[in-house]
């Protein structure tokens, strides 16, 4: 039971005449006239302790009415007096435990509380409408005045109300309060761990060897005569037997006459004497091309028997550089003139120049090793300068001679110029990747790689000569 603020007469919230709303209650009065004077003047908004609304007899003393008087601004935006306050509209939320529905107080205007729709479900609210719209709408338009107060109480004040229920001034459980999802962290895609290549297993030197050895063995058993013929020029490198009457079978069926010096001059290098018999009849030939090639060959292996064959050669413009480069290989002075005349010939062509310093390199000239450094630079003539630098022992070779041990063509030559470098290269870490080689599906791979580890790991007198 609650009390009517105009004259605190006991009042039936539920049957009560006329209602009002202030600060958030619904406001009881015992009759319309008192809900007008509330409306049009000041009240006081009892402060009702918890058993206020059960206690007829319970009112609230003049002294705590006047804490409760508040002073509304106007539309003008001015503050008024207390005297010409206006009430405005009072919600109250009431909470039917038995059925958990939530009703309005009683309409003024019909003397009892009319179901509206959200009155049909459990905890809907609905807003009580004084009857008295004078502040909103004119006295000429009633029933379109009431809709409006009714949308704008339900706008403005629904929030509080759905507030309040929320944190559970209505009795219920409050609701728990809606945290924005947070989207769990998607996976992210991880590349299976790929597991380190085991480390490369260490080959002896010996082991490499061996290997190198059993490779040109099989293929001295090839069905092509150039392949056995090459596999019996590398191996005959060791002195092997086998390799060796190898060499002899090809040459009886050779018809070439610059394979067949191919085939005497590995003989020779093996140490067999009749290699450097056979070649000697070759510097009388007819065939400029065959005489010279035969001279070169002895020039690699140190015997000077062909130096006059080629010496008749520099008096010719068109051969004396070719002449030279051969004889460079044995010091020859006459030959390292016509070189350095080449160099300074302002005539000669920069081909020929460079041709001319890479003959002065395994000349020994020493003094040539900076021109040598520069066509390190030219992929023309880089293989020719390392090996030339080799022989002068200049370590600037190396990085370019470590490369070329990968290039099929240039493997041979960088091995032996790479051990003439350094007579205690260490091939060990060189190793593992040249033995991979050894399985190549193609032949003439197979024998360089075999020659190139017989150079590398063998003893230095392997690769004494080309």
């Amino acid at each position: 039971m609650n009390s009517c603020p105009v004259c605190g007469k006991p009042v039936d919230p539920i049957r009560a005449p006329a209602v009002g709303v202030r600060d958030g209650k619904v406001i009881s009065y015992c009759s319309k006239a008192h809900a007008v004077e509330a409306e049009t003047k000041p009240t006081i908004v009892p402060s009702v302790p918890k058993r206020a609304g059960t206690d007829p007899a319970f009112r609230i003393p003049e002294a705590d009415q006047k804490k409760h008087k508040k002073t509304r601004t106007p539309a003008s935006g001015v503050a008024q007096p207390v005297a010409l306050m206006d009430s405005g509209p009072v919600i109250e939320i009431v909470h039917e435990p038995a059925s958990g529905v939530v009703t309005s107080a009683a309409d003024a205007r019909s003397g009892a509380a009319r179901p509206s729709a959200s009155s049909m479900t459990s905890g809907a609210i609905q807003i009580a409408d004084t009857g008295h719209l004078d502040d909103y709408v004119s006295a000429d338009s009633p029933k379109r005045g009431k809709r409006l107060i009714l949308a704008a109480v339900v706008i403005v004040l629904g929030g509080g109300a759905a507030a309040a229920y929320k944190l559970g001034v209505f009795g219920g459980q409050p609701e728990k309060q809606l945290v924005p999802a947070v989207e769990a962290p998607k996976p992210v895609a991880v590349a299976p761990a790929v597991p380190a290549a085991p480390p490369a297993p260490v080959i002896t030197k010996a082991a490499a060897i061996g290997d190198a050895k059993s490779v040109l063995t099989v293929l001295l058993a090839s069905d092509s005569a150039r392949i056995q013929r090459l596999a019996a020029s590398a191996l005959s490198r060791t002195g092997d037997a086998a390799a060796i009457a190898a060499l002899e079978t090809l040459l009886q069926k050779e018809t070439s006459d610059i394979a067949k010096l191919d085939i005497l001059y590995a003989l020779a290098r093996a140490g067999d004497k009749r290699g450097s018999a056979g070649l000697a009849p070759f510097l009388g030939s007819p065939r400029r091309d065959v005489k010279q090639e035969a001279a070169r060959r002895f020039a690699w292996l140190g015997d000077k028997r062909g130096v006059e064959t080629l010496a008749n050669y520099l008096e010719v413009s068109q051969d004396r550089l070719g002449a030279a480069e051969i004889l460079a290989f044995l010091a020859e002075p006459r030959a390292i003139k016509v070189l350095e005349a080449i160099r300074a010939d302002e005539k000669a062509l920069p081909d020929e120049k460079a041709r001319a310093a890479i003959a002065l390199g395994f000349a020994n000239k020493a003094d040539i090793a900076p021109a040598l450094h520069e066509l390190l630079q030219d992929s023309r003539f880089n293989s020719f300068a390392a090996a030339a630098l080799a022989n002068l022992h200049d370590a600037q070779a190396r990085p370019v001679l470590l490369k070329q041990l990968g290039v099929s063509a240039l493997r041979v030559s960088a091995a032996r110029s790479l051990r003439r470098l350094d007579e205690n290269l260490d091939p060990v870490p060189l190793l593992p990747g040249l033995t991979a080689v050894l399985t190549s599906a193609k032949d003439t791979e197979q024998v360089a790689t075999a020659e190139e580890i017989l150079l590398l790991a063998g003893p230095a007198a392997w690769s004494e000569h080309e």
